[in-house]
């Protein structure tokens, strides 16, 4: 009987079972904490994709000599509004590309102050005097005045294939961001970038704050056909969220395609991995419990004219502490935990399937 035993336990070994563990009140009740540092550390992380992008954006217009068409109206907006740009497939999925400026200039780094001069954005040169002068000292980074209030000191160096860029916000409600991102071509149309250091968010009146640091490398991936445009994401890191006390290990791929005939648009989202999360007692760091999440995605939604439809299918899991303790399925297109206490709760995946998957 023992030798019985022993080899059905080695053979659920090689099989790649999990150990289940019964879901008390507790676990779930840890797992929906989990659920929203989850959720945050998704959204915090599709934010920081959107600010590689949009100060990647403005060091190349420096370096190519098209200041004028950046925008300094709108400023910094809100995480979430710029987790969703940086998620949304067609003009936004392009721009998550590296901005390089196509010549051999990775020595060249813009300086000066970008600010709306006349209506127009005009570079103004270090040491520039007068009201809309700039400081003698901006000699090594570009500070550009955004008309919200905004200020965002940009280091950017770039060549034909890979960039390095830094973006420290010092005025306005990111005041505090500090990331620093590299990142290199490795394919037609697919970029790597690892960004590590601190975003920071606070606007008053808001419910949205984030006080988080990263060490994460990403790979994006742009391709356009005829009618569709696909836009593909891996993510493997870490973020911490030093406010909800959570630590993401993050493990997943995103891919965003949208496609049109003509009268029909169709959205197809696949989001599959995994992100464990870490609750951490009071003093940051030390663990408590890990909460895991993997699940594998499929959205496809289609809209005629002011009529639309989506379908779902997924599968996966939650790990409590490395054992399962409930499984989750789709449902009349609908997403649910079902608790191995044979109970059930819904799941919302909208933070990690961006704006076409909601």
């Amino acid at each position: 009987m023992r030798r019985i035993l022993v080899a059905a336990a080695l053979a659920a070994a090689a099989c790649g079972s999990k150990p289940t563990i019964m879901a008390t009140p507790e676990i779930k009740a840890t797992a929906s904490q989990a659920q929203l540092g989850m959720s945050s550390a998704s959204t915090n992380t599709q934010a920081s994709i959107g600010l590689q992008s949009i100060g990647s954006s403005v060091g190349d217009a420096v370096n190519s000599g098209s200041v004028s068409t950046v925008d300094l109206s709108t400023g910094l907006p809100d995480p979430d509004q710029i987790a969703a740009a940086a998620m949304a497939p067609g003009a936004g999925g392009v721009q998550q590309a590296l901005r390089l400026s196509g010549s051999s200039n990775a020595a060249t780094i813009p300086t000066g102050c970008l600010r709306r001069i006349g209506g127009t954005p005009t570079l103004v040169a270090a040491g520039t005097p007068g009201s809309q002068g700039c400081d003698a000292a901006v000699t090594t980074y570009l500070l550009v005045y955004y008309d919200t209030g905004d200020t965002v000191k940009v280091t950017w160096s770039d060549n034909t294939t890979s960039f390095d860029l830094k973006l420290e916000v010092i005025a306005g409600p990111w005041t505090g961001t500090n990331l620093h991102y590299t990142g290199s071509i490795t394919g037609a149309g697919t970029a790597s970038v690892s960004v590590s250091g601190a975003m920071q968010f606070s606007r008053s009146g808001s419910i949205v704050h984030v006080d988080a640091d990263f060490n994460i490398t990403y790979t994006v991936s742009v391709s356009q056909g005829t009618n569709s445009t696909t836009v593909a994401i891996n993510v493997n890191g870490t973020a911490t969220d030093h406010i909800g006390l959570v630590r993401a290990n993050e493990h997943w791929s995103l891919s965003i395609q949208d496609s049109t005939n003509g009268t029909t648009q169709t959205d197809v989202v696949q989001w599959n991995g995994g992100v464990g999360v870490d609750l951490l007692k009071q003093d940051g760091v030390t663990t408590d419990h890990s909460v895991a999440f993997n699940l594998n995605v499929n959205v496809t939604s289609t809209t005629t004219g002011t009529s639309g439809s989506a379908t779902w299918s997924a599968g996966g899991d939650v790990e409590y502490d490395g054992a399962v303790a409930g499984n989750i399925v789709s449902r009349d297109n609908q997403l649910y935990v079902d608790w191995t206490d044979k109970t059930e709760d819904t799941f919302d995946p909208s933070a990690l399937l961006g704006p076409a998957g909601v």
